[in-house]
């Protein structure tokens, strides 16, 4: 899908309104893309979704380039139907199998230009239909259950795996936000034809000036731009291409936060989506790498009461909302309980009452730490993945489960 565009220039400067403008295209065209790179918000949207009885059909298919041709795709998804009607009462198979159908017709429709896999969660009884491009193949598989099965989105989820990378120049700038690999662009500027207004009609001496100007006012808007998106997807890095002079004016409107975020590289303008991802990827890495040895340095070096440095205390912290970064071993995995009132979580696999209501009626939980982070996206909690060898062997030392805490 092509780029949200505008023009801002010495008759089209960047006004509250024209900001509000731009937030809600970003977010329309979030909502209208068939199968788009995910949100925050719409992550934390998926998990809220409960339908407290109907089934949602989670599907997860690959589409590697060797599935679509000659539609192989159509063997993986009949064989996951296949399975999953074995396992099905009569009268919830009528309902999954139309779910599965209206899968397969979208499929039939268009497959999605983006990623190398696509997810889909559906009920027809609840009017729920979500269909999202997968920047990685995830395995195929098929579950059923009242909420979204989001296990294989979370454990490929984190603010570090989204960047924003901003491409300037006077007369045209561009804006994508990379995900696991995948690159989109956002936006696309036209900026100011500084030649066109240099006439005879302004003195000489003053032509230098004006252009500076027009630049600086230029570059102040497009600052402004990168924050309002880089807000709408929570991305932690902002990737820099620009000439000196306008790198420098950029720079020089960013919030002090942004500014700590800043790295540059180097690319063309008006390269392709491709050759500009290719050309970030490797500082990207290089990004995550520094970004978990910073944050387990902040773990380290916190005053204790600061962090939570056990998995039940962790767990304890996120039920009572105090959890504002939750850090994740990526390989953790492990069984647990959750309450059914207070909706509290607990590693004791074996717990007959919950420990903070009383409540009797706990539900086993096969996943702890999806449970963890679907509570910490309720709570919008940032998360953290951790997966370098060194990083991980340091976290484990206290907990693989462990948080940056708001109070």
């Amino acid at each position: 899908m092509r780029a949200l565009s505008l023009a801002i220039d010495a008759h089209h400067a960047l006004t509250p309104e024209l900001r509000e403008r731009i937030v809600e295209n970003v977010r329309t065209r979030m909502q209208e893309h068939p199968y788009r790179l995910l949100s925050p918000e719409h992550f934390r949207a998926l998990a809220a979704l409960d339908t407290a009885g109907p089934p949602v059909v989670s599907l997860y298919l690959q589409l590697t380039p060797e599935r679509r041709v000659g539609s192989g795709w159509r063997s993986a998804l009949s064989a996951l139907s296949h399975r999953i009607s074995r396992t099905t009462d009569q009268s919830t198979r009528a309902s999954v199998n139309a779910d599965i159908e209206d899968i397969q017709g979208a499929l039939d429709q268009q497959l999605p230009e983006l990623g190398r896999g696509a997810a889909f969660f559906a009920c027809r009884e609840r009017g729920i239909w979500r269909q999202i491009a997968l920047p990685i193949p995830l395995p195929d598989s098929i579950q059923i259950g009242p909420r979204p099965y989001l296990r294989p989105l979370l454990r490929t989820w984190g603010r570090s795996d989204r960047m924003l990378l901003a491409l300037l120049s006077r007369e045209q700038s561009r804006f994508f936000v990379s995900h696991l690999g995948t690159i989109e662009e956002i936006y696309r500027v036209k900026g100011q034809r500084i030649r066109g207004m240099l006439t005879d009609r302004v003195p000489r001496d003053r032509r230098d000036a004006l252009a500076i100007q027009l630049m600086k006012d230029e570059a102040k808007a497009l600052a402004s731009m990168a924050e309002i998106i880089g807000q709408e997807f929570e991305t932690s890095h902002i990737l820099l291409c620009a000439p000196p002079d306008m790198s420098a004016a950029f720079r020089g409107h960013l919030s002090k936060e942004s500014l700590s975020r800043l790295t540059a590289f180097e690319t063309s303008v008006h390269a392709s989506s491709a050759e500009i991802g290719a050309a970030a990827a490797a500082i990207q890495d290089q990004l995550k790498a520094q970004e978990e040895r910073e944050l387990i340095d902040r773990l380290r070096e916190a005053n204790p009461v600061a962090v939570s440095t056990g998995t039940q205390e962790t767990l304890d912290c996120l039920s009572e909302g105090r959890v504002l970064t939750l850090v994740i071993d990526d390989s953790y995995a492990a069984a647990g309980t959750q309450c059914r009132l207070c909706g509290s979580l607990f590693e004791d696999a074996r717990l007959s009452k919950c420990p903070v209501c009383g409540e009797a009626d706990l539900d086993a939980v096969d996943d702890l730490v999806e449970a963890a982070l679907q509570q910490a996206l309720e709570r919008r909690a940032q998360i953290a993945f951790v997966r370098d060898p060194a990083c991980r062997s340091a976290l484990s030392d206290k907990a693989p489960l462990q948080a940056l805490l708001r109070y």
